[in-house]
């Protein structure tokens, strides 16, 4: 329904939120979908998603493995140098949406504004991510963007969630 969404998630519920991102991937099997990660290296969804193989509509873009010295080869991931090269990243993205077939619902999730301000200085990842969704926008592709609660207070990653069509404020529940 949104064009963007703004995600923001507390730290404490970051797995269960991937989670269920990938069980409405699942769920949509004729949407294609590119999974960003600047939070964790491939290899980490790979052991929290057992079945991540076997799951044919999303490509990842790993942006912290190889920074972090990790050398690996996927044919569901690429692999960027370093979380810096943020022009390279959606160079990529965009290759990979522009080799799907016409007519495909396609979705770009972002994870995270947080982690990318750390790698980043904040002006250069203010233009990232309005080059992002601006090009998004152009190409009907939606985004979700997730943004660690803990960040959320810096006004620089607070300013860029407010770019998004919708934000959606995840609470952590006590029982």
């Amino acid at each position: 329904m949104y064009q963007s969404l703004g995600v923001v998630i507390p730290g404490t519920n970051y797995n269960d939120i991937v989670r269920a991102l990938f069980d409405c991937i699942r769920e949509h099997p004729n949407d294609k979908w590119i999974y960003i990660t600047i939070t964790r290296p491939f290899d980490s969804f790979a052991r929290l998603i057992s079945d991540i193989n076997a799951i044919p509509n999303v490509t990842f873009i790993d942006c912290i493995s190889r920074a972090s010295g990790i050398v690996k080869k996927d044919e569901k991931c690429v692999y960027i140098e370093s979380p810096t090269m943020l022009e390279h990243i959606m160079i990529e993205a965009m290759n990979i949406f522009e080799r799907l077939p016409p007519g495909s619902e396609k979705y770009l999730i972002l994870d995270s504004l947080s982690a990318l301000m750390i790698y980043n200085d904040p002006s250069l990842v203010t233009e990232f991510f309005y080059q992002l969704l601006n090009r998004a926008r152009c190409e009907n592709i939606r985004t979700i963007s997730l943004v660690v609660e803990e960040g959320e207070e810096d006004r620089n990653i607070n300013r860029l969630i407010y770019l998004n069509d919708k934000i959606l404020k995840v609470r952590d529940t006590f029982i």
